[in-house]
Formats: structure tokens, C-alpha cells, sequence
């Protein structure tokens, strides 16, 4: 899990490209509509709902938002989209990097995020 902070907690998402282990306590996007960045659907790798979440126009998260298109990618990732889930994750590193503090505490940013997910994504090409 990556929390994005400005001065308080905006966002949950997921870093890597396939969903880790369930967390003991609940996790919820913070800063975003419930459900708008998938991060639950992502955890039970209900990669169809989590798809539609994403991609929801109405829930009141941009369509370049980077911690959107980190999860949108860790879905295409998730069900074999691999080229796709590429392309997701350069655009966020187009992007301006925004600071992100992991769940065990580490202090990142999108870019490194998205620069490790491409990585994982770029093995799992090479092996197929």
C-alpha cells in the first residue's frame, strides 16, 4: 500500500503489479471516493470491479491522476495486459512525481511506484 500525503493523507494504492496480502486493518482510499481508486477490489484481486471503479468518470478522480493510473495498471498487469499496464505506468513518469509513504513507513514518490511496477512488468514480458 502507497499513502500520498500533502500536509494530511490524500490516497491509498497499491504498489506492485499484483495484489500483496490482506492487511489487518481495513484500507480505504483517504482523500478520494470510496471505492474510486479500486485499492479494496485490487486487494481481493477482483480485478473486474476494480476496472470499473477505475474507470468510473463520475468518481471524482481525474483520468491522469498518476495514483489512478498506478492501480489501473496493477489491474491490466494483474489479468495479463501487460503492454498496457507499460503504458500506464510511463505516463506517470511524465508526470510530475508526488510524494508517497508506503504502509511499513518508507517515504517514495509515483515515480519510483511506477518505475518499480514497470520493472515487474517488463520481467514478466521477457519470461512469457
Amino acid at each position: 500500500m502507497v499513502f500520498r500525503f500533502s500536509a494530511v493523507p490524500a490516497a491509498v494504492l497499491i504498489a506492485g503489479i499484483f495484489a500483496g496480502p490482506a492487511l489487518a486493518a481495513p484500507v480505504e482510499e483517504l482523500g478520494y471516493n470510496r471505492g474510486s481508486l479500486g485499492v479494496s477490489a485490487i486487494l481481493s484481486a477482483d480485478f473486474g470491479t476494480a476496472e470499473a471503479q477505475l474507470n468510473n468518470h463520475g468518481n471524482g478522480v481525474k483520468a491522469s491522476d498518476p495514483l489512478r493510473l498506478i492501480n489501473l495498471g496493477n489491474v491490466y498487469a494483474g489479468t495479463g495486459r501487460l503492454f498496457d499496464a507499460q503504458n500506464l505506468y510511463m505516463s506517470v513518469l511524465r508526470q510530475p512525481a508526488v510524494e508517497v509513504t508506503t504502509a511499513d513507513g518508507a517515504i517514495t514518490d509515483t515515480h519510483e511506484v511506477a518505475q518499480m511496477a514497470l520493472r515487474r512488468v517488463q520481467v514478466v514480458a521477457a519470461a512469457r
